[in-house]
């Protein structure tokens, strides 16, 4: 419970701050704030990950927890931006935009939540873990794709969508950053792990 209220409040807490930012108009202010958000959450995943790995959780537990964590990181970056776009500045694509990180979201936590059925089982589903694996991997393959997008949209001058296109630039930016990292580490992990054995 405690540890639930300290994650609502620091999300809040993070999302008022690139708003405010983002109202106020300080492009470097609001790409900080956005980076130390998105990377809090993965160093909060990796140090849940090591800790169950250490706590010998199993590989359900794992990839639920990982599931959840790149849920988080859709959902901070999705709610930031339709906080900003509904009730500050305006860009053309900010709906879809936001749609699709919702959506991103969803599909993160639903994962998550069949992971931990099925690692309750009497008779574990193994299909579910392969499943995650796919994600994580796909993931990976988003963050890569975008980051790259983004760079290039970043230096851009073309201003496509609008001056105010910047905001969700620095959210998908971070976004897209914070998942490659993430994924990135939890598929060395795991491939490490599945190493162990065989190398003892």
């Amino acid at each position: 419970m405690i540890s639930t209220v300290i994650w609502i409040c620091g999300l809040a807490f993070g999302i008022a701050a690139v708003c405010l930012a983002a109202a106020l108009e300080l492009q470097t202010g609001h790409l900080v704030a956005t980076a130390l958000v998105s990377f809090g959450i993965v160093a909060m995943a990796v140090n849940d990950d090591r800790g169950a790995e250490t706590a010998g959780a199993s590989s359900f537990a794992r990839a639920a927890a990982a599931s959840r964590y790149m849920g988080i990181l859709w959902a901070w970056s999705a709610i930031s931006a339709y906080v900003v776009y509904a009730f500050l500045l305006d860009w053309v694509f900010w709906q879809p935009a936001v749609v699709a990180m919702f959506v991103a979201c969803g599909l993160c936590f639903f994962l998550g939540m069949i992971l931990d059925r099925d690692g309750a089982a009497e008779t574990p589903d193994q299909t579910s873990v392969k499943l995650a694996d796919v994600v994580l991997k796909g993931q990976f393959g988003v963050g890569a794709l975008l980051l790259g997008v983004l760079i290039a949209a970043r230096l851009s001058d073309a201003g496509v969508g609008g001056p105010d296109r910047w905001v969700a630039l620095n959210l998908m930016l971070c976004t897209a950053a914070a998942l490659l990292t993430v994924s990135g580490y939890l598929i060395l992990n795991r491939h490490g792990t599945a190493r162990t054995p065989a190398a003892a």
